[in-house]
């Protein structure tokens, strides 16, 4: 996946939100994966993702209202959930 930035060239405290995870089909197989950032003083957050589902690669802008976050795939149009890390910790 490309991101317009170079993941190690952040500055610290560049970033309010930024997340690299893998995304699990129904099969519960890692399919997919997902970034998401957000720079500080902004409201969208935007991201990069590989559908788990349709496997095509996008990218977007969304508003973040609630946790869990989700987002749609823009080709599937499939709600994509980005569950809690420490729900994800607890599994393994």
């Amino acid at each position: 996946m490309k991101l317009p930035f170079d993941l190690k060239n952040i500055k610290p405290g560049e970033f309010a939100y930024l997340t690299k995870r893998k995304l699990e089909n129904k099969q519960k197989e890692a399919e997919g994966e997902i970034i998401v950032w957000r720079k500080q003083g902004n409201e969208e957050s935007e991201f990069v993702v590989k559908c788990p589902f349709c496997l095509e690669e996008s990218s977007g802008k969304t508003v973040f209202t609630k946790r869990p976050y989700r987002i749609r795939c823009p080709v599937c149009n499939r709600s994509i959930s980005l569950s809690k890390l420490t729900k994800s910790a607890k599994k393994r």
